[in-house]
């Protein structure tokens, strides 16, 4: 029915997750077998209604569900590291997307 189900205690929140739409990346990467690879450069981090999707030079690099994604902020608190199934292959993936910050003069 639904009404007893465990929470999951990894999962964030829709106000949570509304922190990283919109942020603007410097270049995101992704890890496959312990090494690192570039995805693209400049582009930012798109949360719609049940997706997490990251773009980079208007291309989309990144697609997965909200439901079961890892999504984590890293502890130097320029980038994110977000891991899930991805919604066209199926297979898991880790990837790092890291912050632009624009100095305003």
């Amino acid at each position: 029915m639904g009404l007893f189900k465990k929470k999951d205690k990894y999962a964030l929140s829709r106000k949570q997750l509304e922190r990283f739409n919109g942020k603007a990346i410097q270049y995101a990467i992704e890890r496959v077998n312990g090494v690192e690879q570039m995805l693209g450069k400049s582009g930012g981090i798109i949360i719609l209604d049940d997706v997490i999707v990251v773009m980079c030079e208007a291309h989309e690099v990144f697609r997965c569900k909200i439901k079961g994604a890892t999504v984590a902020e890293l502890l130097s608190g320029n980038g994110v590291e977000i891991s899930g199934f991805d919604a066209y292959t199926g297979e898991k993936r880790y990837v790092v997307a890291h912050y632009s910050y624009y100095r305003k003069v």
